[in-house]
């Protein structure tokens, strides 16, 4: 039996600790949601940097994380001081990432391309450096099954709240882009400081001590990969992930297109994560009742159930919109927790006292996976729509329609399909499985 990874204590956190974990991932979800809206387009247009050329810097950077996250989770876990394996890469990582935060959504005028690079590229890589190992302590700081659920819930909240402040900006200030985004960066910096503190002062110490010998990159990724239990986990997770970005990806033209509806893009997306976030203790609760597992393949049916209901919709069907929103959002905060909450029992099983630390590497090899779906729209769907012709801005047949509505709800049913099954037929961690039968 996997000896817990709480070295001093046991005890579970109150729910000031929870808050104090989660609040950090407000700032860093208002720099991410500024960078998939926002910035793109300023830097292409109000820059005059192109589209080409910008679009081609951010997919750039997304494959950068891709190899910079195992790496730094991977120097994380084997890292050895007295102030723990995590912190002291978020304090060293924080600086940087804020001062990166502002040189990315303050430019100069005189701004170049590899302005950009050289700025976007400093952000992703200390994004990471403060993300990984602060995201990792919420998988090893509870010997608590459900108290892992709540410390995802604590990330989920805090992340939508960053989402949904930094998307409100220009219209409830009433700024333009390039005055928004100023604010943000102010924000952002402002809350990364105060989270920060607020974790380094109130979150217990939960560290072991490891006596095992370092080991190298690559057996630590051979060590993780050879666990089938994570292996099911992260397959299951790609396949969902790369539903939830088709829909997700697809969604304004969606209501723009077929429910006829521009003018209430914004009112659906904050419908959506709203849903997200009252739902979120709905699927804790039922994973108490039944199993972290079972609670997942709940809301793997409910969203597909919800996506067969969007394929009937059409124009003026505001109402059924509205619908569709709310379990769309209530599954994708279940997409949020669970896997998340899932790996935190993998970790706690393969960490034996005295042995090396995996947690980080597993987390950022599940993170790399996440941000290579992001690939998929633009990837699979785009190229495919502009080929047949698809009109983002003008009026489409009944065939340009009936694709769109197959990379937005069908291919995505399909997808969320073949992951129920993954999930229901693969293996879970110890500490669920003893929960399950106790």
């Amino acid at each position: 039996m996997a000896v817990s990874i709480l070295h001093k204590s046991s005890k579970s956190l109150s729910l000031w600790q929870l808050l104090c974990f989660g609040v950090l991932t407000t700032p860093l979800a208002m720099g991410g949601l500024a960078l998939v809206i926002f910035i793109p387009t300023f830097y292409a247009v109000d820059m005059g940097l192109g589209l080409a050329a910008v679009g081609a810097v951010f997919v750039f950077g997304r494959v950068f994380d891709v190899v910079t996250d195992p790496l730094i989770g991977h120097f994380s876990d084997q890292t050895r001081s007295k102030f723990g394996a995590r912190k002291p890469w978020m304090v060293v990582g924080m600086p940087f990432f804020c001062i990166s935060v502002w040189l990315l959504l303050m430019p100069p005028e005189d701004v170049s391309l590899v302005y950009l690079i050289l700025v976007s590229g400093a952000y992703f890589l200390f994004y990471t450096i403060v993300d990984v190992p602060y995201s990792s302590i919420g998988l090893e700081i509870s010997p608590h099954v459900h108290e892992r659920s709540l410390l995802a819930s604590s990330k989920a909240v805090f992340q939508i709240i960053g989402a949904i402040s930094a998307a409100s900006i220009p219209f409830v200030l009433a700024l333009t882009v390039p005055q928004s985004l100023g604010v943000i960066a102010q924000s952002v910096i402002a809350l990364c400081v105060i989270g920060l503190l607020l974790f380094l002062v109130f979150m217990p110490k939960a560290e072991r001590p490891v006596t095992a010998e370092k080991l190298g990159f690559a057996k630590s990724v051979k060590f993780i990969l050879k666990h089938r239990v994570f292996r099911y986990l992260l397959s299951s997770f790609f396949i969902i992930q790369s539903a939830n970005a088709l829909t997700a990806g697809l969604m304004v033209l969606y209501v723009t297109h077929v429910i006829g509806s521009p003018e209430l893009v914004g009112a659906f997306l904050g419908l959506l994560f709203l849903s997200t976030a009252l739902f979120l203790p709905v699927w804790v609760i039922l994973s108490r009742k039944f199993n972290k597992k079972t609670s997942w393949m709940i809301s793997i049916v409910i969203c597909s159930l919800g996506l067969v209901f969007a394929v009937f919709l059409g124009q003026g069907h505001v109402i059924g919109f509205v619908v569709f929103s709310i379990i769309l959002g209530a599954s994708f905060g279940c997409d949020a927790i669970m896997p998340t909450s899932m790996l935190a029992d993998v970790v706690s099983e393969t960490e034996n006292e005295g042995q090396n630390r995996y947690g980080a590497t597993y987390l950022a090899i599940k993170n790399a996976v996440s941000k290579l779906t992001f690939v998929v729209p633009m990837g699979l769907a785009f190229p495919v729509l502009d080929l047949i012709g698809f009109e983002e801005k003008g009026q489409n047949a009944s065939a340009q329609i009936f694709a769109f509505i197959f990379f937005f709800a069908i291919l995505p049913i399909i997808l969320r399909v073949i992951a129920f099954f993954v999930v229901k037929f693969s293996p879970v961690a110890n500490a669920e499985l003893a929960l399950k039968n106790g």
